[in-house]
């Protein structure tokens, strides 16, 4: 089923069609870079399975990005409630893992731009997070381009990643709905 549109891009509910494109993104080394290990058909199994879950329990989840173009699936992005307390949490966090034949597209910054304008107009929600490892730069410019702010005293340490794993420390950016109310550049 289709959740939402943009010019080059539905996203949409996963199905279990999409475990072998999503397992062999999950295993490709520049995806997984800065994730703390690389994906199995197992733990995608397992992902697919809470993002479904997810979806039922809260109304929204992470859809899977499928190009208008061709019917290809290239990845995920929409909106989790992290599972760790954090000074932040609870929270609702923004998202994004394309393919990485697919990077330095745009993709991942329309496909966010089309969740964030979700979670604020639809959802109604207050405030949208997303935490990514210190040194994912890539990541961290989709969020300044989709308007996030980044503020140094919310860095912190990830409880789900030893303190000793270079992937350990993690920055925040946030976005409130009068934020993206007041930039221009996100009508539709």
């Amino acid at each position: 089923m289709k959740i939402l549109e943009t010019k080059r891009l539905i996203l949409r509910n996963f199905t279990e069609n999409d475990i072998e494109i999503l397992t062999e993104i999950n295993q490709d080394p520049k995806v997984c870079e800065f994730l703390p290990a690389i994906g199995t058909r197992d733990s995608t199994e397992k992902l697919i399975k809470k993002i479904i879950e997810h979806d039922s329990e809260h109304g929204f989840s992470l859809y899977a990005v499928e190009l208008k173009s061709t019917g290809e699936m290239i990845g995920w992005c929409g909106l989790m409630i992290p599972s760790f307390e954090a000074h932040f949490t609870p929270a609702v966090e923004i998202g994004w893992r394309l393919a990485s034949n697919q990077w330095n597209q745009g993709y991942a910054t329309e496909a966010a731009i089309a969740a964030l304008e979700y979670a604020f107009k639809n959802l109604k929600l207050k405030e949208i997070v997303s935490f990514t490892a210190e040194d994912n730069i890539r990541s961290r410019r989709v969020m300044e381009k989709i308007g996030l702010h980044h503020d140094l005293s919310d860095d912190f340490d990830h409880p789900k990643i030893e303190k000793s794993h270079p992937l350990c420390r993690h920055v925040l950016y946030r976005i409130s709905s009068d934020e993206l109310i007041m930039n221009e550049r996100y009508e539709p």
